[in-house]
This record gives C-alpha cells, sequence and structure tokens, in this order.
C-alpha cells in the first residue's frame, strides 16, 4: 500500500506542476507580450487558448501512461479507474481554463463545478472505499496469492488479489469479489491451512488398524485409511468404502469401533 501512495502523491505534485506552470506562462504572455505590443483581444485569447491546450494535452498524454505503472501494483482494474479519474480531472482544469479564457462568468464556472465536483466526490468516495476495504482485507484476513480457500462452501485458491477485488478459482470457474463485500462479512472467506493428523486422531474414536462397524451397511472391517478429509474402511465382505469425515463426526453415518472385553480377554487367557 505505501507504494500505492507514493504513486498517487507523484501524480498530485505532477499535476500541480503543470497547474503552476500553465499559470506562470499565461502571466509571462500577458505582462510582456500582449500588453507591451498591444495584442488584439481575439489573437490574445486564441494564443492563451493555445498555452493552456499545449500543457493539459501534454498532461493528459504523460498521465495515459500511469496505468501500466499502476498495474502491478494495484491491478488492471483499480489502474484503469484511477488512470481515468487523473485524465478526467485534467480535462475539467484545461476546459474550465478554456472557457475562463473566452470570457465565460465566475459564478457559471463554480455552479458547474459544484455539480460536477458532488459527481466525481461520489465516484472517487466509492473508489476510495474500496481502497480502504482492499487494505482492510490485506492486513486483517491476511490472504495470499496461492491459498486454498472456501468461499461461502465452495472450495478453491486465490490467484489474483488487486486493492478493489479478489480473484479465487474453483472447479466451476473464476469468481471475481469486491474487496468490500469480503471486509463487510457479506461474503465469508475461510482459508485451509495445512492439516495437522493429532487433530483427527483426537476427534475422531479410532485410528488406522481399528476394527470397526458401520450402519450404513451394517459389516465390519479394518479402517484402511485416515486422511484429513475422509476414511476408508476394509470391509469384511472384501469391498472398500470411504466416509467423509464430516458426516462421521455430524453422526450422518454412525461407525462404532469394536474392542474386546475384558471379561473374553481373561477366559482365553485362561
Amino acid at each position: 500500500m505505501a507504494g500505492i501512495f507514493d504513486s498517487l502523491r507523484r501524480v498530485a505534485i505532477f499535476l500541480a506542476f503543470i497547474m503552476v506552470l500553465s499559470i506562470g506562462t499565461l502571466y509571462i504572455f500577458d505582462l510582456f507580450v500582449a500588453l507591451p505590443i498591444n495584442l488584439p483581444m481575439f489573437i490574445a485569447q486564441s494564443f492563451r487558448i493555445i498555452i493552456i491546450l499545449a500543457f493539459w494535452l501534454t498532461a493528459i498524454m504523460i498521465l495515459r501512461r500511469v496505468k501500466p505503472l499502476l498495474t502491478p501494483r494495484i491491478g488492471l482494474q483499480a489502474a484503469t479507474i484511477l488512470a481515468f479519474a487523473l485524465i478526467g480531472i485534467a480535462v475539467l482544469v484545461m476546459t474550465f481554463g478554456v472557457l475562463n479564457t473566452l470570457g465565460v462568468s465566475p459564478q457559471a464556472l463554480l455552479t458547474s463545478a459544484g455539480i460536477i465536483s458532488l459527481t466525481s466526490g461520489l465516484v472517487i468516495s466509492t473508489f476510495v472505499g474500496g481502497i480502504l476495504s482492499g487494505a482492510l482485507v490485506f492486513t486483517t484476513y491476511q490472504f495470499k496469492v496461492g491459498d486454498t480457500v472456501i468461499v461461502n462452501n465452495i472450495p478453491g485458491k486465490v490467484i489474483e488479489m488487486t486493492a478493489l477485488v479478489m480473484r479465487i478459482r474453483t472447479d466451476v470457474g473464476q469468481i471475481t469479489i469486491p474487496n468490500s463485500a469480503i471486509a463487510s462479512g457479506t461474503i465469508i472467506i475461510t482459508a485451509v491451512h495445512k492439516y495437522e493428523g493429532e487433530l483427527t486422531e483426537r476427534r475422531l474414536h479410532y485410528v488406522v488398524g481399528d476394527r470397526v462397524i458401520t450402519s450404513y451397511m451394517n459389516e465390519q472391517g479394518i479402517v484402511k485409511e485416515l486422511t484429513p478429509l475422509h476414511t476408508v474402511i476394509q470391509l469384511d465382505s472384501g469391498k472398500e468404502i470411504t466416509f467423509l469425515n464430516n458426516s462421521i463426526l455430524s453422526g450422518a453415518v454412525p461407525i462404532a469401533k469394536i474392542t474386546q472385553s475384558s471379561t473374553k480377554t481373561k477366559e482365553e487367557t485362561a
């Protein structure tokens, strides 16, 4: 995020420099060119408009190169929106400068500026809100590209994270989720961490090699394999049956461990 704000600061300084330079050039033109030789108003206005257009069209051409520079830092979508907003501001300032040169009243300019500022403020506030939501997701949730996650019970893998959205590839396709939806809790993303084998051994009442009986087929068998997700049982009939561990823990598939009674053990020993 520090790189993003540093880039925005440089762009703001560039725009301020262009504005100061254009105003200074107009002042020098009026003071040392237009007044001494008493240029006609039409010609003076034409030169002022040419100066304004020259500076701000140059600024717009340079701002068009901001998008490729910001894309690696904030993503293509955010860079496109930001570049468009900056170019819009440059065009707005250039238009106001030309209209003021042509003699449009300041009141009309201020009224138009107020309406445009209100509209731009709503757009920019939405954009900034998305940026802040992205910062919250980066710092609080601490997801990273390559993480295996579950999005509302849909498993997937994070393939891209930008300042505005997170993209997750699932078995059925790619999901693009706004960071604002994650920050507000509208969409719940659960990071799947590396499985610890001891956890299953504590929660399940059997281990590999134990003899069990399942009510699913009313058969006995030996636990052949135990993974974080499923249990494989080799039945006495020769078949193998696989159960999801969550179905066992929830009681949907009862599996009982068979243990030898101590009485029978003593009789066999005798």
